[in-house]
């Protein structure tokens, strides 16, 4: 697979979302960071699975699974069929695109503090291959509108239920 250029946000075509949060960044980045392994994808996981199985049954790697435990993730860490390609806490995760498919591709989530509060974008960037990575696109898309609207949302959710059970047991009432 092909090494993602620094710029890939420069690739033509990319699909997102972005939520806020009353949570800390901190926390955000603790679930932004968890995705993956047995975590899965926080949100419509049967879509994660189908397409990881059709991926399998061309001969990629779809169906891999695991990530780093015990451990902060860190660039070249391997999550299912991700490549780490930037980790940076609390801040940026960047994970290369890894099934068979025709172009490249690169899955970035930004968590930025606003105040005590936080905002999370999941984006997906794409650099397609010839027409077949323009209609891959066009297949992916609608799915990836849905996908990362209900994502960044679920991020947020579980970001929040951590920073209010954290805040319940450090502060209990007497």
């Amino acid at each position: 697979m092909e090494t993602p250029h620094k710029d890939y946000r420069h690739y033509p075509l990319h699909a997102g979302s972005t939520a806020h949060t009353r949570a800390p960044a901190e926390a955000v980045w603790q679930v932004v960071s968890a995705i993956g392994g047995n975590n899965r994808y926080y949100t419509l996981n049967g879509l994660w699975a189908m397409r990881e199985w059709l991926d399998a049954v061309v001969g990629g790697p779809g169906r891999r699974r695991g990530r780093p435990e015990g451990r902060p993730i860190r660039a070249g860490d391997q999550i299912d069929s991700w490549r780490v390609s930037i980790a940076a806490a609390p801040e940026l995760l960047a994970l290369e695109f890894g099934m068979k498919a025709p172009g490249h591709g690169v899955l970035e989530f930004r968590v930025a503090p606003i105040g005590d509060c936080a905002r999370v974008t999941a984006t997906a960037f794409w650099n397609p291959e010839g027409i077949a990575g323009q209609l891959y696109w066009a297949a992916m898309k609608p799915a990836h509108l849905v996908l990362f609207k209900r994502l960044t949302a679920e991020i947020c959710r579980r970001a929040e239920q951590a920073s209010h059970d954290g805040k319940r047991s450090t502060n209990p009432i007497f």
